[in-house]
């Protein structure tokens, strides 16, 4: 149900508001904005739930299965006397990625076995350096051992992330209810307090008035428990509890104290939208590289999302129908090395663009306030 917008206005004709009038109108706005920009992220986040189970989950079942059969070409590659040692280094690493990402999305006891097998040259290499240095061999066989008693990875199967996505704006709401809030304040108790009394069902016996009151209560408890004051207020010139100059007439202390509960309130919902559009940018790779992120954007959005995911498909693809040409493969595996180091590269730089930013925030003097 729709908040009824809430404007303090003059109680006198031609008289100022008040900073503390003026300053409860500007918020009463932006938390106004804020209901509707959630609202349309919760409906947004709806479609993109339905988008994930319908089509995207779809797909990227498709692309773990390319990724698989390219993962089995490729090992089976390292037997091929054609490929040297520094093709057969790149091949292991991959191999290890394409495993990685499988296993990431579902359970394979073949990838598994995969990924083991490309551990084994470098433990086997670690014994015979130990072994040419000190002469013994325990320190490969305990790490052998260590490698073997390990757990096996926990992954995650496509079910599961479809169910997550599917709970995704609920999740959001859930998150932010179990942050400590103070938005309670003396006010806002007493508010509740009066309506929870006119509003007591038990008090009626009329049974259409009993069932009026405990609808308008539970709104009342919610609001309430969201520490939502523009709706507690709402509701009181609902049931006419007071009017709007009995608002406008209330003094500064008291408005000052509306001010609090309301930043609080304000805060509560850009907390849930910040938290909505940064799960997104993790979660669709689209969202990351956009710039403001825009609720009523989001099928666009999904639609970037299922077009990289085809062309990536395609990529994978291409590579496979090449899989015999030997010269291809080098330089295939070649790039994909080089595309890797570059990334690294950027991110460490990025790391450490960032380190820097916050140390030179916190070295910087301090600008004391004036008093």
């Amino acid at each position: 149900m729709s908040v009824p917008a809430i404007i303090l206005q003059p109680p006198v004709s031609g008289k100022q508001l008040s900073k503390q009038q003026k300053t409860f109108n500007t918020l009463a706005g932006k938390i106004g904005r804020a209901r509707n920009r959630l609202q349309q992220w919760h409906e947004a986040m709806q479609r993109a739930a339905h988008a994930q189970a319908a089509r995207i989950d779809p797909k990227m079942r498709d692309i773990n299965a390319t990724r698989k059969e390219l993962l089995l070409a490729l090992d089976a590659m390292q037997d091929d006397p054609r490929f040297n040692k520094t093709d057969r280094k790149r091949l292991r690493a991959m191999i290890e990625a394409l495993a990685h990402a499988c296993l990431s999305a579902q359970h394979d006891a073949q990838i598994e076995a995969i990924l083991n097998r490309q551990h084994a040259p470098a433990t086997a290499q670690q014994a015979a350096d130990m072994d040419d240095l000190f002469g013994f061999d325990d320190f490969g066989q305990t790490q052998t051992q260590q490698a073997q008693d390990a757990d096996p990875p926990e992954v995650d199967a496509f079910d599961t992330e479809a169910d997550d996505s599917a709970g995704f704006h609920q999740r959001h709401q859930i998150d932010v209810e179990k942050r400590p809030r103070d938005a309670q304040a003396p006010s806002l108790r007493s508010i509740y307090r009066k309506l929870a009394s006119v509003l007591h069902p038990d008090r009626e016996s009329d049974p259409e008035e009993r069932a009026r009151k405990t609808a308008l209560l539970q709104r009342a408890n919610q609001s309430y428990k969201n520490g939502d004051l523009l709706a507690l207020l709402g509701l009181q010139l609902e049931i006419s509890m007071v009017d709007a100059a009995h608002l406008s007439a209330l003094d500064d202390a008291q408005i000052k104290d509306y001010v609090r509960a309301l930043k609080a309130q304000l805060a509560d919902l850009e907390a849930e939208i910040n938290l909505i559009e940064h799960d997104l940018r993790i979660n669709m790779s689209s969202a990351a590289s956009a710039g403001k992120l825009d609720p009523r954007a989001i099928d666009t959005l999904i639609e970037q999302e299922l077009d990289a995911l085809e062309m990536f498909e395609g990529e994978l693809k291409s590579v496979l129908s090449r899989k015999a040409e030997v010269r291809f493969m080098k330089s295939w595996l070649r790039e994909q090395e080089r595309s890797s180091q570059a990334l690294a590269e950027e991110s460490w730089e990025e790391a450490l663009a960032a380190l820097e930013d916050f140390l030179a925030e916190e070295i910087s003097p301090r600008r004391r306030r004036r008093r």
